[in-house]
């Protein structure tokens, strides 16, 4: 068939053509680009332009629409030295325009509180668009201006994640607000992260941003004072993304805690809480391609290949828990960061010394006495001493983790160990009735067939 829009094979323009395949390599590039841009600068890039219009729903709209314009411009015009200072300057510009559209914005009570003895909106447009000054003046710079450019930026991004993690907010609202304003998540990507509908998370999101804006919680870096106590809230929060990323296999949601963690690490560095729970997040990050089998079902870490996982950031994991301890630290997440170290470090799943995880355990316990904490004890001991004798230990959490999958999934492991099939497979079908991620179900279903 052939028309005045049909192109011949070969024809400037047609997919086939050295034209077309050098255009599909270019957007191929662009994506590529937007996509790290968003990954390494949504936080700050947010925080700047709620600087200017102290709206955390107009900002939103504002940066999502920079990197939309950035697909298009930076197909025409290549992508800028500096990602993040184009997209704060074009955020900033619609910002601005918008609040000329609706001049009852400015009137419009109550609005976000921003830190007025940070930077102001004006400064950190100005230092943006220098940060999108041409490769060669960039390079001329003195190495000051850099640094005080690069402190900027980190202000920014932590000004939103202490307002997200702020502890007048619901534990649940910190969550996915963290995500949606420091990661850049979609509100689809934080539904599916914690298992609810898009339309219920979306109303978690719109009942946090209110409770901000109605409480007058202040958008700001805590001073020296108060660092520490707010810092717990965040770790809190952190904590959370990454067991939320784990048992989810969501790599958007981890990416977002390491991003955060990093932040946080150069606000207070070698600070042991910090330190042990960036190890966690490394550790994660190390077993990344191992963790999910190609559909997308859990592989047991006793099960997956250590050969493939990157042995750097084990590595470093294990330097930031080693250096921790040795400055005197006991907290409790880098304790769960010295298990998890102790775990992955070992180049076979036989050679992990469980008798020392245990005595980890026994420590963090000291600071978190829950029911959770003693399951992942029971996995340690079953390691060390037998499924006989963590089976034992395991029979008085039943009434606190009835409704935990995974305690009904350990269980079944564990009496499978000791020859007792029927029980295990009732088990497995207990766990099945709880609440957890698709690839998880299906191997269980798998498991229940097998049993």
């Amino acid at each position: 068939m052939s028309g005045p829009g049909a192109r011949r094979p070969g024809t400037p323009g047609s997919g086939g053509s050295p034209r077309g395949a050098a255009a599909a390599a270019r957007d191929a590039e662009v994506a590529a680009a937007v996509a790290a841009a968003h990954r390494e600068h949504w936080g700050s890039v947010l925080a700047a332009t709620a600087g200017l219009t102290r709206d955390l729903d107009l900002a939103e709209d504002c940066v999502q629409e920079a990197f939309v314009q950035a697909l298009s411009a930076w197909r025409e015009d290549g992508v800028p030295g500096s990602p993040g200072g184009w997209l704060a300057t074009t955020a900033r510009r619609r910002a601005l325009d918008a609040l000329r559209r609706g001049e009852t914005l400015r009137r419009k009570l109550p609005l976000l509180v921003w830190d007025e003895t940070a930077p102001s909106a004006e400064t950190e447009g100005d230092a943006e668009t220098q940060r999108d000054a041409p490769a060669e003046g960039d390079a001329a710079r003195p190495a000051r201006i850099a640094d005080e450019e690069r402190a900027v930026v980190r202000d920014e991004q932590l000004r939103l994640i202490f307002l997200a993690a702020h502890p007048a907010l619901a534990p649940e609202a910190r969550v996915a607000l963290t995500l949606r304003l420091v990661g850049g998540l979609t509100t689809a990507q934080i539904a599916a992260a914690f298992l609810v509908g898009e339309t219920a998370m979306a109303a978690r999101l719109t009942r946090a941003k209110k409770r901000i804006v109605l409480s007058r919680i202040p958008c700001r870096v805590p001073g020296a004072g108060e660092i520490d106590a707010r810092l717990v809230d965040v770790l809190d929060v952190v904590s959370v993304l990454l067991a939320t990323g784990e048992r989810a296999g969501g790599e958007d949601v981890l990416d977002a805690a390491m991003r955060i963690l990093e932040v946080l690490a150069a606000l207070r560095p070698r600070h042991p809480e910090v330190q042990g729970l960036l190890a966690q997040a490394l550790l994660l990050k190390a077993r990344a391609a191992t963790r999910h089998d190609a559909r997308g079902r859990p592989v047991a870490l006793a099960q997956q290949d250590r050969g493939a996982w990157d042995r750097g950031l084990v590595e470093r994991a294990d330097a930031l828990v080693i250096e921790a301890l040795a400055g005197g630290g006991r907290g409790p997440y880098l304790l769960q960061g010295a298990i998890a170290a102790a775990v992955a470090v070992p180049a076979r799943h036989e050679d992990v010394d469980w008798e020392e995880v245990v005595a980890l355990y026994d420590a963090l316990l000291g600071h978190w006495p829950t029911a959770i904490v003693r399951l992942g004890r029971i996995v340690a001991l079953g390691e060390a001493r037998g499924a006989a004798a963590a089976l034992a230990q395991l029979e008085t959490l039943g009434a606190e983790l009835d409704e935990h999958r995974p305690f009904h999934v350990i269980r079944a492991e564990l009496l499978g160990r000791i020859g007792a099939h029927e029980q295990a497979a009732e088990a497995l079908r207990t766990a099945l009735e709880r609440r957890g991620p698709e690839g998880e179900s299906a191997l269980l279903r798998e498991l229940v067939r097998g049993v």
